[in-house]
């Protein structure tokens, strides 16, 4: 008997179509909560959301902190604040078993976005009380989701991309290592901040190395201190002498946020030929400072 069943329609979301477009996308990192006091949380996505931002990103207890659960986290803004987000998923702190209920849940709840990252290591300090996990890495785990769409999820899967540290060897390295993030599902990158014309140089030649699609990562700087502590303390980050300079000693915080809007201009002006859109990571939850820069854009 002839077996007429088609196969179904794959269900793409608004953001993935519109990268497809080649349009523009804007996604807007926010940090969850360490306790239980999501009021700044939410309040900042429903701000993000009424000036039509794609997509909310939530961190997955960066640098090993533990902050509220990135998943519940976007759940509960898609609900209360209809706001799409895309959890950062790091693969420090769960096993595979873990891992794989977390994206069956994920999926239910029609969160259908994630960035995978390894993770950040546990402090050496905490070593002796917590035990990191590391069952996968981004590209294994990359994989497995790979996997879960083809036999789980079907006509919805779950769409994800990955972290791009641009400075964090040769071009060629960097780009090899694209590849096969895109070879495992991959369909986006969003990088490090973007400070200089050597970032966006770097950048240029990743997109076309790689052909993957590059939302570039804007970070303002909100006082002096804030940039000498990024400039120095921050591998992989590359701030100019030039940008350091536009924060006087002494300057108010208004003085402070306007360099940070200027700075973010210049920025979006160098980048908008090469990224599939920019990435905006708010410092210190300034909500405001971020909503500034993006109704210049």
């Amino acid at each position: 008997k002839e077996n007429c069943a088609e196969e179904a329609v794959e269900e793409k979301t608004d953001f993935i179509q519109k990268l497809e477009r080649g349009e523009k996308v804007f996604v807007v990192e926010l940090d969850p909560p360490f306790d239980v006091n999501d009021t700044k949380l939410m309040e900042g996505a429903a701000l993000l959301r009424d000036i039509n931002v794609d997509m909310i990103t939530l961190a997955d207890s960066p640098l090993a902190r533990p902050r509220a659960d990135s998943i519940a986290s976007a759940i509960k803004m898609r609900y209360t604040r209809q706001m799409e987000a895309m959890p950062h998923i790091c693969c420090r702190d769960k096993n595979m078993i873990a891992h794989r209920s977390q994206l069956l849940g994920m999926q239910m709840n029609g969160l259908r976005h994630a960035l995978i990252v390894t993770g950040d290591p546990i402090a050496r300090g905490d070593r002796e009380s917590i035990k990191s996990v590391f069952n996968f890495n981004s590209i294994k785990l990359m994989k497995y989701i790979q996997t879960m769409n083809q036999e789980v999820f079907g006509s919805r899967p779950i769409y994800y991309g990955g972290a791009l540290n641009h400075n964090n060897g040769s071009i060629d390295n960097i780009a090899a290592r694209m590849c096969q993030k895109m070879e495992a599902g991959a369909q986006w990158f969003l990088t490090q901040p973007v400070y200089g014309q050597e970032d966006i140089d770097r950048l240029k030649e990743l997109k076309e190395k790689s052909g993957g699609r590059i939302i570039a990562g804007i970070m303002p700087l909100v006082s002096r201190r804030n940039a000498l502590f990024i400039k120095n303390e921050m591998p992989g980050i590359h701030v100019p002498d030039e940008v350091v300079a536009k924060y006087k000693e002494g300057a108010s915080r208004e003085e402070f946020e306007e360099a940070a809007i200027e700075i973010s201009k210049q920025i979006i002006e160098m980048g908008k030929g090469i990224g599939a859109g920019f990435y905006f990571m708010t410092p210190f939850n300034r909500v405001s400072l971020v909503k500034s820069i993006l109704e210049y854009v």
